[in-house]
């Protein structure tokens, strides 16, 4: 049936008979459009589209397709070469509504402890600036804080809401380079491949502010390594809003304002403490018969929410311990607590 297609291409569009000549590769492969995305490293709607003739395929998809089945891909070159030149329209019938919003933002975590004011400084710089980055030491809720106002801020921002971890200091990774962070969020954007750039990350960065000029997106670049690897990631012109978080101030980035973040206070870590470990209703439980103890874990954890969490889940999931176990346990200086810190700060 697919050979019968490809004759029947032959005459019409390019176009056409490439994605007939790449559903004929399908059928070699014997796998569902799903199997066949991953095994050739393309993502299943990208393929869905190829296959369809909606989109033409970056060349380098062509030849993941060929050798996935161990043909040859440079008699299709001259093909693909006649596609690459403006495209029709789409179909009517795709056009036909819209397309779900993408919201890609981490969970919110439900027991977010202080900082009115540092939340308050970042929807003012959103709203006056349309951007804000929120620097601080490793474990102090940089994340957190940026993810807690960007649900804060989904309403204002529906055509999406879009996350992306830059690795700048994630241990055994190299930070993410604009150039795959840009294909990454223009993909999330659903841009169709013939309108990004294949190459040039100042061709990427105008396409993404094209896209963004368009729309309400909202979007948090967490992680960032220094300036220059977000410059390219920020929103131009239009009403869309980027949240960065670094562990450093990011000085190159002149008109974006900055907000720190220092450790909770005293009575703020309490709070944090009591509510991550469920002993928040004041119900006389272990962290209220042993204040002592309490205050000694609040001293032990630096007063960084992520260490409180960590110590709180340790007490939550270990009903038989004591507030003075837990501290006993802690003040060791190289168990399991400082392996988990370690690993789960950025």
């Amino acid at each position: 049936m697919s050979a019968q297609r490809a004759a029947r291409s032959e005459h019409g569009e390019p176009q056409e008979e490439l994605a007939a000549r790449l559903r004929m590769l399908q059928e070699l492969s014997g796998l569902g459009v799903r199997a066949l995305a991953r095994d050739s490293g393309l993502s299943s709607s990208s393929l869905s589209r190829y296959l369809g003739g909606q989109t033409v395929p970056p060349w380098p998809a062509v030849i993941s397709l060929c050798r996935l089945v161990k043909r040859d891909p440079r008699p299709l070159r001259p093909l693909w070469e006649r596609c690459s030149g403006p495209l029709p329209a789409p179909p009517r019938s795709s056009r036909h509504g819209r397309p779900r919003p993408r919201n890609d933002l981490p969970r919110d975590v439900p027991d977010f402890t202080g900082r009115r004011a540092e939340l308050t400084a970042v929807l003012a710089a959103v709203d006056s600036h349309r951007v804000v980055a929120v620097d601080g030491m490793a474990g102090v809720g940089k994340t957190s804080l940026a993810v807690h106002a960007a649900h804060r801020l989904t309403a204002d921002h529906p055509d999406g809401q879009l996350y992306v971890d830059l690795h700048g200091f994630t241990e055994g990774r190299e930070p993410l380079d604009p150039d795959p962070a840009l294909r990454m969020l223009l993909g999330a954007l659903d841009v169709p491949s013939e309108k990004v750039p294949r190459e040039g990350v100042e061709e990427l960065a105008a396409c993404w502010r094209s896209e963004l000029a368009a729309r309400r997106i909202l979007v948090v670049l967490d992680n960032a390594a220094d300036a220059d690897q977000v410059r390219p990631l920020l929103p131009g012109a239009g009403a869309s809003v980027a949240l960065i978080t670094s562990r450093n101030r990011l000085l190159g980035l002149e008109e974006v304002p900055p907000v720190s973040l220092d450790v909770l206070s005293p009575q703020e870590s309490a709070e944090l403490l009591a509510r991550a470990s469920g002993e928040s209703d004041g119900s006389g439980g272990r962290l209220a018969r042993d204040p002592q103890a309490a205050a000694e874990v609040l001293r032990l954890c630096g007063h960084l929410p992520l260490a409180l969490r960590l110590a709180a889940a340790r007490l939550r999931h270990r009903p038989g311990w004591t507030v003075g176990i837990l501290v006993a346990r802690m003040a060791e200086g190289t168990g399991e607590f400082d392996a988990a810190f370690a690993m789960s700060v950025r």
